[in-house]
């Protein structure tokens, strides 16, 4: 007996889509909420500069040294 080989139709892999789509979307939303409700409690607490402060230092990407090279372009 042959094994049957599963298929799919143009309307199983919409309504898949579709549903892939809620979920991204459903994620993004919550996101975005979280996002609003972080800025608020930063703006309640009045530390958005301590904040941006301690990010900028935690996460500041190292500077490139000059490798003597010319990088502009010749003319």
């Amino acid at each position: 007996m042959a094994k049957r080989k599963n298929t799919y139709t143009k309307h199983d892999l919409r309504r898949k889509i579709e549903s892939m789509e809620m979920a991204l979307f459903n994620i993004l939303e919550r996101v975005a909420t979280i996002e609003r409700v972080f800025n608020d409690y930063l703006e309640m607490h009045g530390d958005e500069d301590k904040f941006k402060e301690f990010l900028n230092g935690k996460y500041k990407q190292p500077e490139h040294k000059q490798s003597g090279r010319d990088t502009s372009p010749s003319v």
